[in-house]
C-alpha cells in the first residue's frame, strides 16, 4: 500500500468515525428559580388581621383557580403574618389564641390536603373574629 492511499484511508477512517459520535442538541428552555422575596408583616394587630384576611381571601381563591404555586406562596404570607400577629394578642388569652391557631390550621391543610373549603371557612371563621374586635 503506498503513502497516498494509506493517508487516504486514514483521513476516510477519521470521517467514518467523526459520522458516529452523538450530537446532542439541547433545545429544551431553560428556566431560572427565583427565590420569592419574604416581607415581614408589620403594624398593629388590628392591622395584621386585615392583612390576614386579605391574604387568606387570595389564598381561597388561588385554590379556587386551581393555583397551586400561588396558593403555597399565599399560604406562606399567612404564617409570617401569624407569626408576627401572635405576640400582638397574646393578652387576649389562651383560648384566643388556640382559636386562632384553629384558623390558620385551616388555612394550612386547604392547601396541603387540596381542601377549598377548609380555606373558605378560614376566612369565614376570621371575618367572625375581625367583627368582634
Amino acid at each position: 500500500m503506498n503513502s497516498v492511499s494509506r493517508s487516504s484511508l486514514v483521513a476516510l477512517a477519521m470521517f467514518s468515525l467523526a459520522a458516529c459520535s452523538t450530537t446532542i442538541v439541547d433545545t429544551a428552555p431553560t428556566t431560572t428559580l427565583v427565590a420569592p422575596t419574604t416581607v415581614v408583616p408589620s403594624g398593629t394587630a388590628t392591622e395584621l388581621f386585615d392583612q390576614l384576611q386579605t391574604t387568606i381571601g387570595g389564598l381561597s381563591t388561588a385554590i379556587s383557580d386551581n393555583d397551586r404555586a400561588m396558593a403555597k406562596v399565599k399560604l406562606a404570607e399567612v404564617k409570617e403574618i401569624w407569626n408576627v400577629l401572635q405576640p400582638q394578642i397574646a393578652e387576649r388569652g389562651e383560648q384566643f389564641i388556640q382559636d386562632m391557631q384553629r384558623i390558620i390550621d385551616l388555612a394550612i391543610s386547604s392547601v396541603e390536603r387540596n381542601r377549598p373549603a377548609d380555606a373558605d371557612k378560614s376566612l369565614r371563621f376570621l371575618s367572625l373574629v375581625i367583627e368582634t374586635l
